[in-house]
C-alpha cells in the first residue's frame, strides 16, 4: 500500500508544472496548450477535448470585446478587459497564496504586457484543475468585484467540478464572470456621451423624416 501511495505521488509529480515550464499560448509553442492558434487559453494536460476547447478558445477571446464600455469615464474599460485561462491536471507550481488565488495574472511569462501604464497589462485569470479551481486579477481599484462574487459563481459551478464536468465549470463562470464586469463597468459609464448619442439617433431619425417628405413632395 505505501508503495503505491509513493507510485501515484511519483506520477503526479512528473505531470504537475511550474511557472516556469507551464507553457504559454502565446508562444512560439503554443501548440503545447493544444491550440490552433496564439490565443489566451491553456490546456497542456487535455482536461477539454477538442471541441470544448476551441468553445472556451472563443468565449475569453471575445470577453475583452463584450466587456468594453466605449462611453466609460475610465480609460481601461473602454477597452474591455482581457481574460486569461490556465488548465492543468494539479496547481501549478507548489506556492499558492491561498486556496482561491493563482500567480496566472502575475507570473513572467509572455501572456500579457507587464507595462503598468498600459490597459493591455490589466487582466482577469482562471486557473482549474480537476481538483482546483482558482482566480486572480491585475487591474485598477475601479474595474475590481468584490470576493464575493467570485465565490458565489464558483458555488453554483462547485458541483460540476466534483463531477469532472470541466467544461461546465469553465463556461458557466466564464459567462457569469462577463456579466458581472458588465454590470461593474457600467456603473462607469458617462451619462452625457449617453445623451449624445441619443440626441445623434434622434437627429437622424427626424432627417429621415424631413428627407422622405421632401421626396414624397417631388412625386
Amino acid at each position: 500500500m505505501f508503495k503505491i501511495l509513493i507510485l501515484i505521488c511519483l506520477i503526479i509529480k512528473t505531470h504537475s508544472w511550474t511557472w516556469d515550464d507551464y507553457p504559454s499560448p502565446r508562444g512560439p509553442d503554443y501548440s503545447k496548450c493544444r491550440v490552433s492558434h496564439p490565443t489566451y487559453v491553456c490546456d497542456p494536460d487535455g482536461l477539454l477535448t477538442d471541441q470544448e476547447r476551441e468553445e472556451i478558445v472563443q468565449l475569453v477571446e471575445d470577453f475583452k470585446e463584450k466587456t468594453k464600455r466605449p462611453n466609460s469615464i475610465i480609460p481601461c474599460m473602454r477597452e474591455g478587459l482581457r481574460l486569461i485561462v490556465a488548465l492543468s491536471n494539479v496547481e501549478i507550481g507548489d506556492d499558492n497564496i491561498t486556496s482561491e488565488i493563482t500567480h496566472l495574472c502575475e507570473n513572467e511569462r509572455i501572456w500579457k504586457s507587464f507595462d503598468r501604464g498600459e490597459c493591455a497589462s490589466h487582466v482577469q485569470g482562471i486557473e482549474m484543475g480537476r481538483y482546483h479551481f482558482h482566480h486572480c486579477h491585475s487591474i485598477n481599484w475601479s474595474m475590481k468585484l468584490i470576493k464575493e462574487e467570485y465565490q458565489n459563481i464558483y458555488n453554483d459551478e462547485h458541483h460540476h467540478l466534483r463531477n469532472g464536468n470541466y467544461f461546465t465549470v469553465l463556461k458557466n463562470y466564464i459567462i457569469h464572470l462577463r456579466m458581472l464586469y458588465i454590470a461593474r463597468f457600467s456603473i462607469f459609464d458617462n451619462p452625457d456621451a449617453s445623451k449624445e448619442d441619443n440626441l445623434t439617433l434622434t437627429e437622424m431619425h427626424h432627417s429621415l423624416q424631413d428627407t422622405k417628405k421632401t421626396l414624397s413632395g417631388t412625386l
